[in-house]
């Protein structure tokens, strides 16, 4: 594969990625090979920090033994951070997940990956496929 693939991950993918569920390691790899390029907005890392203060997750983030900085810090270094210029109001039922389709939009994506209910029903946007996690890994 000669190309890097353009993706932006959805902030639930995120989560789930520092987890230790199964997507890290796959995840890990991708990024380790450079065969994705993952971009992110402002917009999207603020709901990532936002999400990890959750008790849920903070707690499972504590016991892994890193802290939410660290987080951040990893996911900033794995991605490529633009500003969206065009706002988009594609999905109703909740606003916050258009961040993503702008992200997606401004960074020229092939992908958005997510578990989302609300971005995964379009299938598509723009030219940009959007697939579970699972469906992801299973193209690359």
């Amino acid at each position: 594969m000669g190309k890097k693939i353009k993706v932006v991950l959805d902030t639930n993918v995120w989560i789930s990625i520092f987890m230790k569920k199964t997507l890290a390691e796959e995840f890990s790899k991708l990024f380790e090979a450079k065969k994705i390029c993952v971009y992110n907005s402002e917009a999207i890392l603020k709901e990532i920090s936002r999400v990890l203060t959750y008790p849920k997750i903070s707690e499972i983030i504590k016991l892994s033994g890193i802290g939410i900085e660290d987080v951040i810090k990893n996911i900033v270094e794995n991605s490529i951070i633009i500003k969206p210029k065009h706002k988009v109001d594609i999905i109703k039922e909740d606003i916050e997940d258009n961040k993503i389709l702008e992200c997606a939009i401004q960074a020229k994506a092939n992908f958005i990956v997510s578990g989302d209910v609300h971005l995964i029903s379009l299938k598509k946007f723009k030219k940009i496929k959007i697939i579970t996690p699972r469906e992801f890994l299973e193209i690359i």
